[in-house]
């Protein structure tokens, strides 16, 4: 049995216990809905009927910190009932390393703004605001990490024969901007790395193709390294950059092939604050914006992936050997792709590198 409405799932089970009637389920795959079809679609994406999802596990936000959905009728069907919690668009949690972060977005029509602030021996006020600290190590560290992403396009296409998806491919058309700044003050000499931090709410944009409900997921992760050498460090600095463009990913007998686009990259460092450090410092701190689709409301369901990935790094020089200078790179990259589906089961394939470039900032001195 097929139950279809918000969501689609597929019934693995029903049981009876007196009056109570328990109906077990399982995500549903595009083949569970269709036996033999041919599929195509266009749709670009409103973002004002954004709505947050945790995933399952995670601690609750500090309520305080909350944000609600602009249009919270977004996650219920019909029903009385929900379809999903409306856990508002912002989220405070807590990392290793005496790391505490808020993300959180604004939407409009054709927007959706984001913003992910991070610290390092410091606590959130209301879930608002980091205020300044010391961690057990004596280090204060301030990142924000802020984009949108506009006027987005998802297209793509299906091929079912026989209850299996032969091929499949997608397009998201979007046009964003990341942007990156962080402080970090340290008394003493100190290292600092917060492995890969996969934050646990996703924001979703359903829509619709040939009648199916589907949903838009957007997430972040982000990274941190720091290495400070001398004692009563300040390193500071942060980049800006826009990007237009696609990416796409074709499947096909298992495996991917990027679809050839020109992604269009442009922006600058951001050097107008000094740092100050007696002897060499290193910092890299890293974003990843992830766009994925399927049916439902699963996470279990998503069918394509794309993801944008923007690292910056600062390497000082020793003041004790006059040489008061930072030197910057960054690296941007995209990936994506699909899900194949053979019977019931489902393969990820590798992310296929769809664009890659690396920038160095032409006035560093070290």
């Amino acid at each position: 049995m097929l139950l279809q409405g918000y969501t689609v799932a597929v019934v693995a089970s029903v049981s009876r216990s007196g009056s109570r009637l328990t109906v077990t389920t399982r995500p549903a795959a595009l083949t569970d809905i269709f036996k033999t079809a041919n599929i195509s679609f266009s749709q670009p994406i409103d973002f004002s009927n954004v709505f947050g999802t945790l995933s399952p596990g995670s601690p609750p936000s500090d309520p305080a910190g909350r944000t609600s959905s602009l249009h919270p009728e977004a996650a219920f069907s019909r029903a009385v009932k929900p379809v999903v919690p409306d856990v508002g668009l912002s989220y405070v949690g807590k990392g290793s390393n005496d790391f505490s972060y808020r993300v959180s977005v604004t939407p409009t029509l054709s927007r959706l703004n984001w913003s992910v602030q991070g610290c390092v021996g410091a606590s959130f006020i209301s879930g608002q605001s980091c205020v300044p600290g010391k961690s057990a190590g004596g280090m204060t560290m301030e990142a924000t990490l802020s984009g949108y992403i506009a006027k987005a396009d998802l297209s793509g296409g299906f091929d079912i024969a026989n209850g299996r998806n032969v091929r499949s491919s997608f397009s998201f058309l979007s046009s964003g901007g990341v942007a990156i700044t962080y402080q970090i003050l340290d008394p003493s000499k100190g290292d600092l790395k917060i492995p890969v931090l996969r934050i646990p709410m996703s924001f979703n944009v359903p829509f619709a193709v040939a009648g199916v409900p589907m949903l838009l997921k957007v997430s972040f992760a982000l990274l941190v390294t720091v290495a400070l050498s001398s004692k009563n460090s300040t390193v500071r600095g942060g980049e800006k950059l826009t990007y237009g463009g696609a990416e796409a990913v074709t499947e096909s007998g298992g495996s991917d092939s990027p679809v050839s686009n020109t992604m269009k990259l442009a922006g600058s460092f951001i050097t107008s604050k000094p740092s100050v450090t007696l002897s060499s410092a290193a910092v890299e701190v890293a974003s990843q914006m992830k766009v994925g689709f399927g049916p439902g409301l699963a996470l279990a369901n998503i069918l394509g992936y794309g993801d944008v990935i923007v690292a910056i790094g600062q390497r000082t020089g020793t003041l004790v050997a006059g040489l008061p200078c930072s030197a910057f790179y960054l690296d941007v990259s995209g990936h994506a792709y699909m899900e194949a589906q053979v019977a019931v089961w489902r393969i990820a394939s590798k992310p296929v590198l769809l664009f890659s470039k690396e920038y160095t900032d032409p006035r560093a001195e070290c």
